[in-house]
């Protein structure tokens, strides 16, 4: 992330300003748009693989050999990136199970239709569970799901039909993989810059909305969160063995650093929402936010001019008047903790990080079982009205649905329109192109734009994504089996399916307050305690980290469990249960910051550490997870007793003369 001359930088902000708000705006409504992940190397890639593996098809005349191009393809938009080892087991199982899995699944498309039937149900089954495992290999599973529905479309008469789809598929997918590893491998830390730049472009909104004074409650938590394990999952893909440790470590230092700002930027929000916003405070945050727009830009660079970040951030702080306990305060060590961080990295010196994974348990929870049976049974629904409707394609309304449904109702409505809106513009963007296409050439040209535009695009936005995707797969259609109105019939069945899995995930079992989320507001609580018990206690920094972490991240899951995610303006879940549920989460996320601004009064030598409170509350977690009763620390939680008890420490002012 190169730190530019103030002239040269102020000139690419104004150029990009207007996709900085627009990116701004659909943060707040759940809608990620995310320009640093533009890849546009890597569509080139995928380009190449696809249009290679589709000559074949194309030369021998045979539909069939086009599943090379699809199984080439999905290993370019699946590949992970990281180490060669990392990305070989993705693509490597992908490859052997979709060849297996196509082969089975157009031998069982020629049985009769109650023949179908039981296929849909294993694909139901095995995406569905598949939830349950880290997100690398749930993603993977649902790719897999794709090409078993993908099957159904292309029923094979004999056996060697069959094989011959297998073996195009595996041939695809090894000439990509041969491709992604050997032939033209990417920068193997360019996904990790670009999930780390994430992280500090999501500070940099929420930094800028606290300054207009918009307090999005759970969004940014939510975001930053969820963006900060994912960064944190990418680079520790990165191993010694590879002659990596260095970098590794120079990612993890970074996210530690965007963790510290993030823990920062919740206890400004608490001050915002329990104190106020006065002027100074909003041109501080403003600043601020600035600030972590250029840290962005430097973790997206290969060669970052660390210097002048820290230069600019130690500046920040120095023009700060610092008083105790105030927003200032806050923004000030911040933009300092930057600083040091940045001077560090550029020294090259051995910065402390925390190498932990984060935690996953491959647990079956009530919400997966009940994600999974809205599979099973909107494939089933789906299935018979595209039979019904007679629809040519029906398996783009299979796999649209199967990538459409969601655990929560709230998130699958998000990606429902997602979809359809994609779909659209990637039917409108062929019809617009077509005049233009006479023969194959042009028509490869065109497949080869539109799969670039979907690599690239595949971690900026979704709809982005689909609409290059839909254009894809309309031209490849039209290359290898030319009929009329697939555009339209594409955005008929893509339609189709989102409406379907929309249905599903409101009609069939919805979701309610159930065991399940009782055992994840258990684990918030248990959490949020032992994030208290840690500042108390005075624990060095790395483990505190570690423990606030795990909290945040026990708490975002519960948020997202009830469907608390704001949409286009704010859906959530109504009900009586649905409230009390409501004020305790929000009761939470108020303890968190009081906690918070705690453990930044002690690191500034403000407030001193209180052993036997921190005992008593590590019980007091212990308890819990062991099976205690919620209700009285429920009670104590939503009347604010444990907060104002941590407010009401006694602190030392050190309030500077003006």
């Amino acid at each position: 992330m190169t730190v530019r001359d103030p002239l040269p930088r102020q000139a690419s902000l104004n150029r990009t300003r207007h996709l900085t708000f627009l990116s701004q705006f659909l943060a707040r409504h759940s809608v990620p748009l995310s320009p640093e992940q533009l890849a546009p190397a890597e569509g080139v890639r995928a380009a190449l693989a696809t249009v290679v593996a589709l000559l074949p098809a194309l030369y021998f005349h045979q539909a069939v050999f086009a599943w090379a191009a699809f199984a080439a393809f999905w290993c370019c938009l699946i590949e992970p990136g990281g180490t060669a080892r990392e990305q070989f087991r993705i693509l490597g199982i992908f490859t052997a199970a979709g060849a297996v899995l196509g082969g089975v699944a157009s031998l069982i498309a020629m049985s009769p239709f109650w023949g179908v039937l039981p296929w849909l149900i294993v694909t139901g089954l095995f995406v569905g569970l598949a939830r349950a495992l880290v997100p690398s290999m749930a993603l993977l599973c649902a790719l897999l799901g794709c090409v078993m529905l993908a099957g159904i479309g292309f029923p094979a008469s004999t056996l060697q039909d069959a094989l011959t789809i297998s073996y195009a598929f595996g041939g695809g997918g090894l000439w990509a993989i041969l491709l992604c590893l050997i032939i033209w491998p990417q920068h193997p830390y360019a996904p990790a810059r670009r999930a780390v730049g994430g992280c500090y472009r999501l500070l940099s909104v929420m930094a800028g909305e606290l300054a207009a004074g918009r307090l999005q409650e759970t969004v940014h938590r939510q975001t930053i969160r969820t963006a900060i394990e994912r960064a944190r999952g990418v680079a520790l893909q990165i191993d010694a063995g590879h002659a990596s440790y260095s970098m590794r470590g120079r990612l993890i230092a970074s996210l530690a650093g965007a963790e510290r700002l993030f823990t920062a930027m919740l206890a400004v929000e608490h001050l915002v929402e329990t104190r106020g916003l006065d002027f100074e405070a909003r041109g501080t945050l403003a600043a601020f936010s600035a600030l972590c727009q250029h840290a962005s830009e430097a973790a997206l660079a290969p060669v970052p001019n660390l210097e002048a970040l820290s230069q600019e951030a130690l500046t920040l702080a120095g023009n700060i008047r610092v008083r105790s306990g105030t927003i200032s305060e806050l923004v000030a060590t911040s933009a300092r903790t930057l600083g040091n961080l940045a001077e560090g990295l550029a020294e090259k010196a051995r910065l402390p990080f925390d190498a932990e994974a984060p935690r996953h348990v491959a647990r079956l929870t009530p919400v997966i079982w009940r994600h999974t049976l809205r599979m099973v049974v909107g494939l089933l629904g789906t299935y018979l009205a595209t039979e019904w409707l007679g629809l040519s394609y029906g398996f783009w309304a299979l796999v649209a649905f199967l990538l459409v449904i969601q655990p929560s109702g709230q998130t699958t409505l998000v990606r429902a329109l997602e979809r359809v809106l994609g779909t659209i513009g990637g039917g409108v963007l062929v019809l617009i192109v077509s005049p233009f296409l006479p023969g194959l050439s042009e028509m490869a040209v065109a497949l080869a734009v539109f799969v670039i535009g979907a690599i690239a695009m595949r971690a900026v936005n979704y709809t982005l994504l689909v609409m290059f995707l839909s254009a894809h797969f309309i031209i490849v259609t039209e290359m290898t089996m030319p009929s009329h109105g697939i555009a339209w019939l594409r955005i008929l069945d893509n339609t189709l399916g989102s409406l379907i899995g929309l249905g599903c995930a409101f009609a069939v079992c919805p979701q309610g307050l159930t065991q399940d989320m009782n055992g994840l507001l258990r684990a918030a609580i248990v959490g949020n305690l032992r994030y208290l018990a840690a500042v108390l206690n005075g624990d060095d920094t790395l483990a505190t980290d570690r423990t606030q972490r795990q909290a945040g991240v026990d708490t975002t899951r519960a948020e997202f469990a009830r469907g608390s995610l704001p949409i286009l303006g704010g859906l959530s879940s109504v009900g009586q249960e649905s409230e009390h549920t409501h004020k305790l989460l929000r009761s939470l996320r108020r303890l968190s910051g009081e906690v918070t601004l705690l453990r930044f009064d002690m690191a500034a030598g403000l407030c001193l550490p209180d052993p036997e409170a921190a005992i008593f509350w590590q019980a007091k977690a212990d308890a819990l997870s062991a099976g205690e009763p919620l209700a009285e620390i429920a009670e104590d939680l939503e009347s604010g007793k444990i907060r104002s008890e941590i407010a009401a420490l006694e602190r030392v002012d050190r309030t500077l003369p003006a």
